[in-house]
């Protein structure tokens, strides 16, 4: 057995972290030569025809995917990476996928370049969260594009496949306590070899799967974006020379790197820490877990370590991939926001220092499948909090960039299987998270179920696209209120809540229900935290009578039936014909002072009906007359009393002898 002492990041015992120059076997012919000069006009029609290239790459997938969760959650990423696998376009969708496609490409350099060899036409697959995959749920497929007999560059993308085996359906296993008892977990191997996919390596992949001929559909999808990616770029070498387009890349990440720095200028140095408390490690488990991320900047460098973070346990882990990830998307959201997705400038001035054995950032074999729905929104949440910290002290108007923090527990989880209103088996991940809050920001209120902010493409599915994707049919579909959770002088956007009953079958599995116990987002600079994801559940109900009188439910209480007891993991839940269940999204955290909110925007808020009087009055310290309007002498009176309250509630006892 390996001791502490020789590990190496590897991909194999600990998470790969690349070192800075890559082990690469002298057989492999890199493309790296740069014309001299480009003219402007000819860097800016290269640029975005690479850009729209990569655009093109994502409409490929999304188009040709036949799973909700690809074609519509658009629960996915491609990019283009240069020859050594740097990250350099990312599309605008799942945005910690993108960097996971860095380190794996990466890996295949170090470990693939001698055997069995990198050549032209070839696609490679890996599953290994090790390696860099988030969790094993999400496949990458990464592909060299050859110039002549060099290496140009890679086009890549990562894809939330619906089921890649294991113990459940959903591939979600939150019952494993190592890696053993997860679904399987490919390293790179060949795919395809010549533009040719190899059919025992496609049956390797897919002879695991419960939906074989969905996940092989979006597999193809997959298959061709790469192939639509690789033919414009080498339509563009035609036309441009090698040189030249290279010249374009390389100075394109250059340009990213110095608007990534220009940013940094405006912040000081300092540190910035943010603390996550989670729980349960498998279902039954009453433990309280820590998440934390802590961001250094000194210079022109950021350096990233979650030195606080628990001790890896039960199915609650990620690994360096997912803490480099989950760290990267909302440093790009805050800092590289005006990039248009050329993001590789950024990873050149941040450097981790990870603290191995934890549960964000994992050793062999900690099990990993369940991450995509705890422990790596819960790592992004961390990481914006730390992140938003940090630009909420910089300079004007960077500081205004800072978001506030999303709920860790952000997708709202919930995935379920059971055969279809035609009698297929499918495996289903509600779209309901894409309507979710963005959290709250310096100078401005979060966005209204705007989605989350990391995934700046994904889109909420139509309620007819979930029923008839699924068995189900839902009752309502509706905005959260903005009282308390998420207020501030700035307040989040509100979520939103659903409700559905079965419709077409006669029972459904649902092996993830999120159920928190507790808030799991903190305010920035005195705003209130967010709300709790929660489901809930009730038997034996008389939705079905009410329907059939022409009433729809319009919540959990206003049907007959016993209420289900659910946990935050839990056992799965059957539902059958009996069964209503509803589903919320909270508000994400709120920024500043709720009493130093301007009365305006109370006003606004009352008027749409969005907070209650007694909201308006406990929250915001706002007196509210008989006509609905905010009273604003008297407000001012009771904020002053609020201030006082508080003062004499904080004010520290002194004991006299």
């Amino acid at each position: 057995m390996e001791t502490a002492q020789n590990v190496v990041w590897d991909g194999i015992v600990r998470g790969y972290a690349p070192p800075d120059v890559l082990d690469i076997d002298p057989s492999l012919t890199l493309q790296t030569a740069e014309a001299a000069e480009v003219d402007p006009i000819t860097y800016e029609v290269i640029r975005n025809s690479l850009q729209n290239i990569n655009l093109e790459h994502g409409s490929t997938i999304q188009k040709l995917s036949i799973s909700p969760i690809t074609m519509i959650v658009r629960d996915f990423q491609c990019a283009i990476l240069t020859e050594v696998g740097d990250v350099m376009f990312l599309g605008p969708y799942l945005l910690y996928l993108g960097n996971t496609l860095g380190l794996t490409t990466k890996w295949i350099l170090e470990n693939r370049s001698a055997s069995p060899g990198i050549e032209d036409g070839d696609v490679f697959l890996s599953t290994d969260p090790y390696v860099g995959s988030s969790h094993q749920q999400d496949t990458g497929l990464t592909s060299p594009v050859f110039w002549g007999s060099e290496l140009f560059c890679w086009v890549s993308n990562s894809v939330h496949y619906s089921d890649i085996g294991g113990p459940v359906p959903g591939s979600f296993c939150l019952m494993s306590q190592d890696i053993w008892q997860d679904p399987p977990c490919f390293p790179p191997m060949k795919l395809a070899e010549g533009g040719k996919v190899r059919a025992d390596m496609e049956d390797l992949f897919l002879r695991q799967s419960r939906l074989r001929d969905t996940v092989g559909m979006d597999l193809h999808a997959a298959l061709a974006g790469l192939s639509v990616a690789r033919g414009r770029i080498l339509k563009l070498i035609e036309r441009y020379g090698a040189e030249t387009v290279k010249a374009v890349m390389k100075r394109t990440l250059d340009a990213g790197e110095r608007a990534f720095q220009e940013k940094l200028d405006m912040i000081p140095d300092g540190r910035w820490s943010e603390r996550v408390y989670t729980e349960a490690s498998v279902p039954g488990d009453p433990g309280i877990y820590v998440s934390q991320i802590n961001i250094t900047k000194e210079g022109d460098t950021l350096y990233i370590d979650n030195e606080g973070s628990s001790p890896q346990v039960g199915s609650i882990n990620n690994t360096y991939a997912g803490l480099v990830g989950a760290t990267l998307a909302p440093l790009t959201i805050m800092l590289a926001y005006d990039l248009g997705g050329v993001s590789g400038g950024v990873s050149r001035r941040v450097k981790f220092r990870p603290v191995p054995g934890t549960i964000t950032c994992c050793d062999y074999p900690g099990a990993v499948s369940a991450a995509g729905v705890f422990n790596m929104p819960m790592v992004v949440a961390t990481a914006t909090g730390a992140v938003a910290k940090m630009v909420a002290c910089a300079d004007p108007p960077l500081r205004e960039k800072a978001i506030a923090m999303a709920d860790a527990q952000a997708y709202g989880g919930w995935i379920f299987s059971g055969l279809n209103q035609y009698g297929q088996f499918f495996v289903g991940m509600s779209a309901g998270m894409a309507a979710g809050a963005i959290p709250a920001s310096p100078g401005r209120d979060g966005v209204d179920t705007g989605g989350l902010f990391w995934v700046p493409g994904m889109e909420a599915a139509n309620v007819e696209e979930n029923e008839l994707a699924w068995p189900v049919l839902t009752l309502y579909r509706r905005e959260n209120s903005a009282g308390a959770a998420g207020a501030g002088m700035y307040r989040s956007g509100v979520g939103a809540e659903e409700a559905w009953v079965l419709h077409g079958t006669d029972h459904l599995d649902s092996q993830i229900y999120m159920n928190e116990s507790f808030v799991k987002n903190q305010g920035l600079l005195g705003g209130n935290p967010g709300g709790r994801a929660f489901h809930r559940l009730k038997q034996q109900t008389d939705a079905a009578a009410q329907l059939a009188a022409g009433t729809v439910p319009q919540g959990l209480d206003q049907v007959s039936g016993d209420e289900v007891p659910l946990f935050y993991k839990g056992m799965p839940a059957v539902l059958d014909p009996t069964s209503m269940w509803t589903t919320n999204l909270p508000n994400f955290a709120g920024y500043g002072d709720p009493l130093d909110r301007d009365i305006a925007a109370i006003q606004i808020d009352l008027t749409d009906g969005k907070l209650s009087t007694k909201d308006a009055l406990k929250v915001y310290g706002a007196v509210v007359n008989e006509a609905g309007q905010v009273d604003v002498d008297r407000t001012a009176e009771q904020r002053a009393m609020c201030r006082r309250e508080r003062l004499a509630a904080a004010t520290v006892g002194v004991s006299h002898a």
